[in-house]
């Protein structure tokens, strides 16, 4: 199945922009953290998550619709589509392992527990696409479909500051933290998954276009509506009676999903617009795009820290701005090799590469039987 280039071309900017984002979260010292162009830097920084979350939701639904059929039944498609969520999930929780290996587990802290049940990108991937694979067979029609995804971020936006004011206490702990910021959480359900669910509205609207108007309409009609979502957020903002439930007004309040949905939109734009006469992505850059799992799980990886590996944040410690900047060349050069060896090694020995994928997961989950 062809891609879409504008979609290699935005994941693979997406790509580039998250890996500084995290080199300088995790590396850059305290006094250069702060000042308009610090806080200018955060901003643009949140839309990278927003930016996979919604063209995940479109690659779902332009896949799906194009084999419309196949994909509201059991299938192929949905089984590897299934399994594929699956490991999402799996490897999202892995990661945070609280032990060494399951024999040590008895000796985990709550603390530990805590960590190891708060919801990342992937979990809120794998259950937001899972939702999405019931609407495929529930919905008649792909403007169904697309109709109903749309209500649905909607729905999950407007409802963000009720429910992370709600006392999810008495809730299993595996669970809170799907629908509230319970514990280590950074990405719950609520109000992420909207991004996904737009996204997804977005992908059913775009394949449906794509029969009728050129890509040059197509762009200025995204773009367009990403302007006027980032206008309508503003207004809404300054508006006191959109401010209701809970406080943080940054992580809940619908206003700033617009705004920040219609940065997307209109970068989206601008990314369609310029890639319209392309009918194929430089290797690099599709090589981005199509790895970028592989590319977050592993810096976040060296980062951050895992199961596996220490921080490299803990090894290095903080640095000033001309080291950090060092860093984030080096990692952005080391994805981007990264993501081309692996995506050339599945093209051209999909053998190769199907024994170095079983090795690495045998060793990564093997590891925790010891």
């Amino acid at each position: 199945m062809r891609r879409l280039v504008f979609v290699d071309f935005a994941r693979a900017l997406a790509v580039l922009f998250m890996v500084q984002g995290h080199v300088l979260d995790v590396l850059l010292a305290s006094p250069w953290r702060q000042g308009a162009l610090w806080d200018g830097w955060l901003f643009l920084r949140g839309l990278t998550s927003c930016t996979f979350l919604l063209l995940s939701g479109l690659a779902f639904s332009v896949t799906s619709l194009r084999r419309w059929h196949d994909h509201r039944r059991w299938s192929p498609q949905v089984g590897r589509r299934l399994r594929r969520v699956a490991f999402f999930v799996a490897l999202a929780y892995a990661s945070r392992f609280p032990a060494g290996s399951l024999f040590d587990l008895e000796w985990v802290t709550a603390g530990g527990w805590r960590n190891f049940f708060a919801v990342d990108i992937l979990q809120t991937i794998g259950v937001t696409l899972l939702v999405l694979q019931g609407l495929l067979a529930l919905a008649p029609t792909p403007r169904a479909f697309a109709a109903i995804a749309g209500a649905l971020a909607a729905g999950v936006s407007a409802a963000t500051p009720l429910v992370w004011s709600a006392d999810w206490s008495g809730w299993p702990a595996w669970l809170a933290p799907y629908v509230s910021p319970a514990g280590a959480t950074v990405f719950p359900l609520v109000p992420w998954s909207a991004y996904i669910l737009l996204g997804a509205a977005l992908g059913a609207m775009y394949d449906r276009w794509a029969a009728e108007r050129p890509p040059e309409a197509i762009a200025r009609v995204v773009t367009g509506a990403g302007l006027a979502l980032v206008a309508g957020g503003t207004v809404l903002a300054l508006m006191p009676w959109v401010h209701y439930g809970h406080p943080d007004f940054w992580r809940t309040n619908p206003s700033i999903f617009l705004v920040r949905s219609g940065a997307v939109f209109a970068v989206l734009g601008v990314v369609m617009f310029g890639s319209r006469r392309r009918a194929v992505a430089p290797a690099v850059v599709e090589a981005l795009g199509a790895e970028s799992l592989v590319i977050y799980v592993a810096h976040v990886a060296l980062l951050y820290g895992s199961t596996w590996n220490p921080s490299l944040g803990r090894i290095l410690g903080p640095q000033g701005p001309a080291a950090t900047l060092g860093w984030v060349v080096v990692l952005l050069a080391a994805s981007a090799l990264v993501a081309w060896a692996w995506h050339t090694c599945k093209r051209r020995a999909p053998r190769v590469a199907a024994g170095a994928r079983l090795a690495t997961f045998a060793f990564l989950f093997g590891s925790l039987l010891i």
